[in-house]
């Protein structure tokens, strides 16, 4: 069992939060995945990115190590296990540890091809964000129960709790039916893990400016329009995300697993 650390303690953890951990990112080339990347390493970490698009997860190893932080880069569709299995094992043999792991790869229905079918789509979309979570977790969970220790934390999204409105879809969307899975995902794993010494927890956002939120935000009507339904005024920074992200990885979220946190501007709470 953990102690808890003594008010003594805390002020000697606000900085260097994740000093000596090791974070696997999937996703982490980019967007949310890349914020919390950049910050877990600010905070002491070794950041492994995994990602399918080799050459951005490359740029930010490299920025993250001229910032003075160690970084590898790995390509990785999470849609594949050995890939993911490959991914947690180069992550272990790099740094010694997988310490965090961060599920980030995601897609919506309207980041990919327009030429698919319905079945297509839903069927590409689930795979990433569900069963590529399920599979990078499994992976990542061999090496945590052996060190008794490890934090996972899952982006999911508010839709994985509410749907859209109803201007925005017509009851067959995959976005929100995969990220309620990974809500479901996560509390069953926490439940699961517990006595692994595993903790379990996800991040809710809202709209964030990402890649995959382009498509509304190139739309001023509709992007004034969503704008207008968040009572903060305005969509999330992935900064903003990761900041949580960082709390649930770290020792200060100790006794925090199952939690699913919301972060959307007041967004859910009208």
């Amino acid at each position: 069992m953990t102690a808890a650390i003594p008010l003594s303690e805390e002020k000697k953890t606000i900085n260097g939060r994740l000093q000596g951990k090791v974070a696997l990112i999937t996703g982490g080339a980019l967007g949310i995945g890349a914020a919390c990347g950049e910050l877990f390493a600010a905070q002491g970490a070794s950041i492994a990115i995994a990602d399918i698009n080799l050459d951005a997860a490359k740029a930010l190893a490299s920025k993250i190590e001229a910032a003075g932080s160690q970084a590898i880069a790995m390509p990785l569709d999470v849609t594949r296990d050995i890939q993911c299995g490959n991914a947690a094992d180069e992550t272990r043999r790099k740094f010694g540890s997988i310490d965090i792991l961060v599920n980030s790869a995601g897609v919506s229905a309207r980041n990919i091809g327009n030429d698919m079918t319905f079945e297509q789509r839903w069927d590409r979309v689930i795979d990433v964000n569900l069963k590529g979570s399920v599979l990078m977790a499994r992976h990542a969970v061999r090496h945590m129960q052996q060190q008794k220790n490890g934090s996972i934390v899952n982006i999911a999204s508010i839709r994985g709790l509410i749907g859209y409105p109803d201007f925005m879809t017509d009851g067959f969307h995959p976005y929100p039916h995969s990220k309620g899975g990974v809500v479901n995902m996560t509390r069953d794993m926490a439940v699961g893990l517990a006595r692994s010494g595993i903790r379990v927890n996800a991040v809710c956002p809202g709209f964030t400016h990402t890649d995959m939120t382009n498509a509304v935000s190139n739309d001023p009507e509709l992007y004034k329009r969503i704008v207008g339904l968040h009572p903060i005024g305005r969509f999330a920074q992935p900064i903003e995300i990761a900041r949580a992200a960082l709390f649930l990885a770290s020792d200060e979220a100790s006794f925090v697993t199952g939690a699913c946190l919301v972060i959307d501007g007041g967004f859910t709470a009208q």
